[in-house]
């Protein structure tokens, strides 16, 4: 789904525009990407032209848009006051209203998409490490089946393993279902590695969006790079050589070798 937003006024932005590429991982850079987040949920209460796919954002039509979107917040929020973990599965899918032929089955359909083993469910959310409580909010996002997925700062506190799992799932969503993901992060390179699209806020403005490698790459929006890019250009600078614009560390050291030899 290709959300576009032009000129569009809410609490913490005036006269913002952007687009949502559909189908791509769109990362999000700068001061208030989490409120970028709830804006483009549209849990912010806003006001401009808003486009999905094409159809216009209309006070009749939100509730289509607003249930084609998920948010995994940064940090869990029990909205039911419920600790048990397969009962808050079941009060999640009632509060969604989703018309459900088998509730177990569609909760252990998302449970195994990220991972978990179906024993979880009987056990409480308070006992759970955070990667399994990140794990359990990926779980829930899946159970309406978005169109997209909006993502706050979704690596933050994850040992490498759960990391790369997040990855493996966010990236087979893409491939595969044709999920658009959005990624808030204030870590470069966390973006520049898994995001297609970039947008840069500055001062509650878009200050920059476009493809993610030429934003990063480009010198004039004096943003922190990300530790690959400013090897790569540090090179050029130096020893005039050009490496090739890798994104992963082993592809960029075999060129390096190439290079050498």
């Amino acid at each position: 789904m290709e959300i576009k937003f032009s000129h569009v006024n809410s609490k913490y932005f005036s006269d913002i525009s952007f687009v949502i590429p559909k189908g791509e991982i769109t990362g999000i850079y700068g001061d208030d990407g989490d409120k970028l987040l709830r804006l483009i949920s549209l849990d912010d209460d806003s006001k401009g032209i808003i486009y999905f796919n094409k159809i216009r954002k209309l006070r009749r039509n939100y509730y289509l848009f607003r249930n084609d979107m998920e948010l995994v917040e940064k940090r869990f929020i029990n909205m039911f006051g419920i600790d048990n973990i397969y009962e808050y599965f079941r009060e999640y899918i009632r509060y969604k209203k989703l018309e459900v032929e088998d509730v177990d089955k569609k909760i252990k359909d998302s449970l195994r998409i990220v991972g978990l083993k179906v024993d979880i469910l009987d056990r409480r959310i308070s006992t759970l490490t955070g990667s399994e409580v990140k794990l359990l909010q990926f779980a829930l996002a899946f159970l309406t089946n978005p169109k997209v997925i909006l993502l706050d700062e979704p690596f933050r506190g994850l040992d490498l393993n759960v990391r790369k799992k997040l990855i493996r799932i966010i990236t087979r969503l893409k491939d595969k279902f044709a999920k658009t993901i959005v990624i808030y992060s204030n870590n470069p390179n966390y973006l520049y590695q898994y995001t297609d699209y970039l947008i840069v806020l500055k001062d509650n403005k878009v200050l920059v969006e476009g493809n993610c490698s030429d934003v990063f790459f480009d010198s004039k929006y004096n943003i922190k790079r990300p530790d690959i890019v400013s090897f790569i250009l540090l090179v050029k600078e130096k020893k005039n050589v050009k490496l090739p614009r890798r994104k992963s560390v082993m592809d960029l050291i075999k060129d390096i070798y190439w290079n050498v030899k």
